[in-house]
């Protein structure tokens, strides 16, 4: 009888052994949208150091064109999860991005950074004085980045009706204004910025130093898939919240990671992109919301026209982390 239980348990123990890695081998595939820069670090770091696979998940990170574009995936169901400015969440909220959607119901879980992005001129703007008259390039004239240029505009002298806007776009869309000379000024992201300064370009200001508190991307679920996919949300949310933690405790392998990601970046750069990832403005640890950005970006939609139809639980929903500690 002993041995006839010795014999099932080493056969049932073989079988669980002979089934792990079918298991292993067979995450639940996520698909995810954001933007391009270095700001995608934490969700880099999260596939090419096996936190999402620890997670149980395989995700992927794609490019978009702009926010119309993005926000059109993620209601076809192209996509899980985005990595977008917190105020996309809000102006297609409230009816107020580029393209309307009757059942628009995305909501920010985890916050990327506190508005680490560059105000970044060509080469003849010598100072925001000579911005008068010029023209100013957006992703969207009424969301993303575009009421943050505004406000420091405003803030350096420079009124709304003392510029042109035009819409071109995701950074590179913004990048390749500046460079044709269609734009004179624009919101961007590193690496960008500091390869634009290379070129002559000239960084005007750091725009987290020059706002103060505000939440910059974020990361964002529908409503509905979140509702019946509880178990993936958390499992990303431990995955992104550890990788997070890694960029600033593993300079090294953050740094190892931003270069394979980004072939471009010299070492030196890379080193001055990874002290902005975790200086003033820059990413949040354990991926935390920015109560007091998210005020501040909906303070900026009161200010430009936009006002935002409610308060932040409108646009943003505390309950996950809440579930993610109770887990």
């Amino acid at each position: 009888m002993k041995s006839i239980t010795r014999r099932t348990t080493l056969a049932c123990a073989f079988m669980i052994g002979a089934l792990a890695p079918a298991f292993a081998q067979n995450p639940t595939p996520i698909r995810m949208i954001g933007f391009g820069g270095a700001t995608n670090l934490p969700a880099w770091v999260a596939i090419e150091k096996g936190f999402f696979a620890k997670e149980g998940l395989s995700v992927t990170l794609d490019r978009t064109q702009g926010s119309r574009e993005q926000m059109k995936d993620v209601m076809d169901g192209k996509y899980e999860f985005v990595t977008t400015a917190f105020d996309n969440i809000v102006a297609y909220t409230d009816g107020q991005g580029a393209t309307k959607f009757d059942n628009f119901d995305l909501t920010a879980i985890l916050g990327v950074h506190s508005g680490l992005n560059s105000v970044v001129a060509r080469p003849e703007i010598k100072s925001y004085a000579d911005l008068r008259g010029k023209v100013v390039a957006v992703d969207a004239v009424s969301s993303g980045y575009a009421t943050v240029l505004y406000e420091i505009l405003k803030r350096k002298g420079i009124d709304k009706g003392q510029y042109e806007i035009i819409s071109v776009g995701g950074t590179e869309g913004r990048v390749k204004a500046l460079d044709e000379g269609r734009g004179h000024v624009a919101i961007i992201s590193s690496p960008q910025d500091i390869q634009l300064e290379k070129k002559g370009f000239k960084i005007l200001d750091d725009a987290a130093a020059a706002l103060g508190d505000s939440q910059g991307s974020v990361y964002a679920v529908r409503k509905s898939w979140a509702k019946a996919h509880e178990k993936e949300v958390l499992a990303l949310m431990r995955a992104v919240i550890a990788a997070q933690n890694y960029v600033f405790e593993n300079r090294e392998g953050a740094i190892e990671v931003l270069m394979k990601r980004q072939p471009g970046v010299s070492r030196e750069d890379a080193e001055l992109i990874w002290k902005r990832l975790t200086g003033p403005g820059g990413l949040t640890r354990n991926a935390a919301l920015n109560q007091k950005g998210v005020e501040s970006v909906l303070e900026l939609r009161r200010v430009y026209g936009n006002a935002a139809k409610g308060g932040a639980a409108m646009y943003t929903d505390p309950s996950w982390q809440q579930r993610l500690g109770a887990k």
